[in-house]
């Protein structure tokens, strides 16, 4: 026979360790992301917006109407990142 208990059992140790747990507690109690989400997700929009500002430069191919739509773009995904940062 087996000496584990049900203490022992709940005890065990996940793969992905506390992680899901804390999550789900985030979740569950309405609270903000982890601040390495925020980080993430912030660099990210300001990545693409940076790089989108970068394609509507004036010495980039594509018409102007195009240039203005991909800085109209870069624009809104700067604005994004400074809402997904204070969020």
């Amino acid at each position: 026979m087996s000496n584990v208990t049900n203490d022992d059992k709940s005890q065990e140790t996940k793969p992905w360790g506390d992680a899901s747990r804390s999550l789900a507690n985030q979740i569950e109690a309405g609270s903000k992301e982890c601040l390495s989400c925020r980080i993430v997700g912030t660099g990210t929009f300001a990545g693409v917006g940076i790089y989108a500002l970068l394609q509507a430069r004036a010495s980039a191919p594509g018409t102007p109407a195009q240039k203005r739509i991909i800085g109209g773009l870069g624009v809104a995904m700067l604005v994004g990142s400074v809402i997904r940062w204070t969020q």
